[in-house]
């Protein structure tokens, strides 16, 4: 039985409380660092575990085997905490089973030196019983391995510890709190080691360590339940981070305040085709040339495997808590099939619009002499060539009008809808000989957005209710307001816009075998996903198109949503 001394009772206590909360720990084993900490606390109850029964022991030749397990439980200890504390913080895969293999040879020395310190007292000398509180508490002469082994261990614990307390130096104010009570769960056995193996305080020969450990079994046990530490780990939040930066597609480089590598991610060393260990702390230049590191944003050539990339570079400055530069980060991203197909669509743009306006008014002026020059009967050709001709121009006129809205669409204004949409629909109604058209529009209704597309919006969906309502169509357009919405109806009484044509309006692509005869439904759909509204149809009788456009019912001094 052991005695009722209170060292005893306390060392007791602190066995359970450590395993109680190690073996919950084990449970929750799901979390980075969960399974070392659950190590450590079963190291500590064996620790406190054998230290109870050490202490009622008063046989030195007995009690000084009792040394061995609490020994074995002092190695455990240490490479537990720095596994737990790297893991814990994010950085687990620097405890690769090689490290901690390795830190666990120092313990296994040591035990060795134990079981054989009766012949070389390398470990200690003159081990003797020295009784206080009415435990076989025990006192010796330290020796040269007793301190190194006292050092070793205050090196891997405290690194651990300065892992821990570094989070409290971050700005991660939810794991604060967790980093408190786990700090204070590490320092307070570790300053009891440190206060019995130099002697120090008025109780030297009592080794208050695997009591303290109890601190360590309930404040890891507080932040383990109050704190859910093993549902909220800050090594989620550095990890993610890591992935990141590593994982994207766009290539991140890190150079310091005299432009020189210091990092770099795997997506920049495949862009740009170098090997790290190559390049660190050589200049950007190196594999970068031609970056300007005060303009943030900005295109660079570079030739990369004898091909000449486009790289679109943005660079950000890195500072620290002082607001002291330290470096730059500069991300690149490959653009160079964007670029090369935006300066394609360029010239083709810039040539067709010339080209087909210049040679289509020759082919007009053609046709016209041409008929001049045929009988009456025989004009029905010419006729067909001008008239292919104007809608080929009048392609190329609405290819330039949605061009310049989509370049504007952005510049909202404050502007009288309904005036905009009574206009649109009599310039549209003019150019058709057939057909009626009705508007149903307040007097008067200011909005804020965007006047040209309003009118290409209006425009276009007007002329495709004329083209596909039939040989006298009746069209009614309908303007109101939803809530903060603006909504704008086109309704046709005739077969309406066919199917194929609708269908690859509405799915957003076009395809060999299903594509639209025109562009006007096209400049509806692009300009209202520019300016975040929704088009929609509906085929019934005829056919309704209706815009929703969001929030340009708004006045100006209302507050628009995120």
């Amino acid at each position: 039985m052991l005695s009722a001394s209170p060292l005893v009772v306390l060392c007791v206590l602190a066995a359970s409380v450590s395993g109680s909360i190690g073996t919950v720990a084990w449970y929750e084993g799901t979390e980075p660092g969960s399974r070392w900490l659950s190590v450590l606390l079963f190291a500590a109850t064996l620790w406190a575990g054998s230290y109870a029964f050490a202490l009622v022991t008063f046989d030195p030749a007995i009690r000084v085997w009792y040394q061995l397990p609490i020994e074995i439980a002092q190695g455990i200890i240490a490479p537990a905490w720095l596994a737990f504390s790297l893991a814990y913080t994010g950085r687990g895969e620097l405890a690769s089973r090689r490290l901690v293999a390795g830190l666990f040879v120092f313990p296994a020395v040591t035990a060795a030196v134990l079981v054989t310190n009766p012949m070389h007292g390398l470990l200690w000398s003159n081990y003797r019983i020295d009784p206080v509180f009415g435990a076989a508490t025990v006192q010796f002469d330290p020796n040269l391995w007793y301190y190194v082994h006292a050092v070793y261990g205050y090196v891997i614990i405290g690194t651990g510890i300065v892992l821990i307390v570094g989070m409290l130096m971050e700005r991660l104010s939810r794991y604060r709190e967790q980093a408190v009570a786990l700090a204070i769960g590490s320092i307070a056995p570790t300053v009891a080691h440190v206060t019995h193996t130099f002697g120090l305080g008025p109780l030297p020969m009592v080794n208050f360590t695997p009591i303290a450990l109890s601190v360590t079994g309930v404040t890891f046990g507080y932040a383990l339940y109050r704190f859910q530490l093993f549902g909220l780990s800050p090594a989620t939040g550095r990890l993610g981070r890591r992935a990141a930066i590593d994982d994207v597609a766009v290539g991140i480089l890190v150079i310091d305040r005299e432009n020189r590598i210091v990092d770099a991610n795997a997506a920049a060393r495949s862009l740009l085709d170098f090997d790290i260990g190559a390049v660190l702390f050589e200049p950007l230049s190196t594999v970068l040339p031609g970056v300007d590191i005060d303009d943030g944003r900005q295109l660079v050539d570079v030739t990369v495997d004898r091909r000449r990339r486009t790289y679109e570079i943005t660079v950000s400055p890195v500072s620290d808590q002082h607001a002291r530069r330290l470096g730059w980060t500069v991300s690149v991203s490959d653009v160079t099939g964007r670029v090369r197909r935006r300066q394609r669509l360029e010239v083709l743009n810039r040539v067709l619009r010339h080209n087909l306006r210049n040679d289509m008014t020759v082919v007009i002026g053609y046709a016209d002499m041409v008929a001049d020059r045929l009988p009456p009967d025989e004009r029905d050709v010419t006729e067909t060539i001008r008239s292919r001709s104007n809608e080929l121009l009048s392609l190329g006129e609405k290819a330039r009008t949605v061009e310049r809205v989509m370049a504007g669409i952005d510049a909202g204004s404050r502007f009288d809808v309904a005036e905009t949409v009574r206009t649109s629909v009599r310039e549209v109604a003019a150019e058709f000989d057939t057909g009626t058209v009705t508007v149903d529009v307040p007097d008067s209704l200011p909005v804020t957005g965007s006047e040209p597309a309003t009118k290409l919006l209006v425009r276009e969906l007007v002329e495709n209710a004329f083209e596909h309502g039939g040989s006298d169509p009746t069209v009614h357009v309908d303007v109101r307001t939803a809530d903060t919405d603006l909504l704008v109806s086109v309704t046709d009484d005739g077969p309406g816009v066919p199917d194929y044509e609708r269908t690859v309006v509405e799915e957003g692509g076009e395809s060999p075998l299903k594509h639209g005869s025109g562009l006007g439904l096209w400049a509806v759909r692009w300009t209202v996903d520019a300016l975040g509204g929704r088009l929609t149809f509906d085929v019934d009788d005829g056919t309704t198109s209706t815009v929703r456009l969001p929030h340009w019912s708004l006045a100006d001094d209302e507050e628009r949503p995120d």
